[in-house]
């Protein structure tokens, strides 16, 4: 499960636009990424590695994010 608010403040963080991240992960829309970050679809495997090399993100960071058992999703 996603931890929506470790990946938002990530995000954040990186200074990047959702438009950009959206091009560069090959996502068709922002609906689609919204509902994966906010834990109502989920991230493909290859979508994670993606998203961690977008964001720069190591090891201990993408098990945070991506593999919290107890993350809830925090809608915006």
């Amino acid at each position: 499960m996603t931890n929506t608010e470790l990946l938002q403040k990530e995000i954040e963080r990186s200074g990047m636009k959702i438009n950009a991240i959206l091009r560069l992960m090959n996502i068709g829309s922002y609906s689609t990424l919204r509902a994966k970050i906010e834990n109502r679809s989920e991230f493909s495997a290859s979508e994670i590695t993606r998203l961690c090399e977008i964001l720069d993100l190591d090891n201990d960071q993408r098990e945070a994010i991506f593999f919290a058992a107890d993350a809830e999703s925090h809608s915006a």
